[in-house]
């Protein structure tokens, strides 16, 4: 690191996203600091130029050092998945506070901490009605009540640090594996259509996502803000089914799955998978979230970050479809 470098601290760095925004990063000439677990998995940084530091959320005593000395800090560490409701709080909620309480006290001259939140706090829109960050949030996930928990707590922080919270939807892109399910649908010539096709949804390209976090790090805005980060356009499940077929070139059969026949296979999913003690992929939950509309006014960030999203879905389809297929994954 040369003197002149800003640093930054990302958290949950050795994931989809943490991994990619490290490398934005790096390119926008901060030197990283990859704040990561013991036991965490960090194939996707071997090939970055960045500095380790090893701490856990759920352990305050290994966070003073994580976070000494570093200019910025980008909260991205959290729990998506867990058998448990507690786990969820226990990191996105609690692990917040203590990483926070830990800056407070260790490095209170941090330029500015971004919390990555997500959409799920702010709960689905109503069917013509964007969302907005001034909305009542009605999370309606386990997982988005929890991010809003920790959003909450960040944001509680706005007196002592320079904190604001950037809230994506689902995000995709190469080296995805949450959306890969969905290309090796089409790819297998089926376009599912599930639940309510005219709902809209609105997605961000993981790209996009690492621009709008780096303008949400060195924009001149106030303390405690929260930002919609996503495509500034939504699509309509149909839609956004035929952008995949068209990225993947594939001829499709379509298959309509009902919302109700949808919950009936989500409970067996939950029932199989906790008779032999695992987390099951497909939940009730999980499946009131599939269902719902979410769509973003997304002004909030163009005016004050002045982030607008630059890959609409038919292009990163596309891009993200041409990865997996050289990757073997396809």
């Amino acid at each position: 690191m040369s003197e002149s470098q800003t640093s930054v601290l990302v958290t949950g760095a050795n994931g989809f996203v943490g991994s990619r925004l490290c490398k934005y990063l790096i390119a926008q000439g901060f030197h990283v600091i990859a704040g990561v677990r013991k036991t965490s998995d960090c194939t996707l940084l071997e090939e970055l130029n960045v500095e380790y530091r090893y701490g856990d959320v759920t352990d305050p005593t290994s966070l003073p050092e994580m976070v000494a000395g570093v200019d910025y800090v980008v909260h991205n560490a959290g729990v998506i998945k867990a058998k448990k409701r507690e786990t969820y709080f226990a990191v996105n909620e609690l692990g917040t506070k203590d990483l926070l309480d830990t800056i407070v006290k260790s490095n209170p001259d941090v330029t500015r901490v971004v919390y990555i939140s997500s959409v799920a706090a702010a709960g689905p829109s109503a069917k013509g009605k964007p969302v907005r960050e001034s909305d009542p949030p009605h999370p309606i996930t386990t997982y988005g009540q929890s991010k809003l928990a920790g959003e909450k707590m960040a944001l509680s922080f706005a007196d002592r640090l320079n904190v604001v919270s950037v809230r994506p939807p689902a995000v995709y892109g190469p080296g995805d594996k949450e959306i890969l399910t969905l290309f090796k649908t089409v790819y297998g010539h089926i376009k599912p259509y599930i639940g309510d096709t005219s709902r809209k949804l609105q997605l961000v390209h993981v790209d996009d996502l690492c621009a709008g976090i780096h303008k949400a790090l060195i924009a001149d805005t106030p303390s405690g803000e929260a930002y919609f980060v996503a495509e500034h356009q939504a699509n309509t499940m149909r839609e956004l089914m035929n952008l995949l077929q068209k990225a993947c070139g594939r001829w499709t059969v379509p298959l309509y799955l009902p919302a109700p026949l949808f919950r009936g296979i989500a409970a067996i999913s939950e029932f199989s998978f906790r008779l032999v003690g695992a987390t099951p992929m497909l939940t009730r939950e999980k499946v009131r979230e599939l269902n719902a509309s979410w769509e973003m006014d997304v002004s909030k960030a163009s005016d004050e970050l002045g982030f607008v999203s630059q890959i609409p879905f038919e292009e990163g389809a596309r891009t993200t479809y041409e990865w997996y297929i050289s990757e073997g994954w396809l």
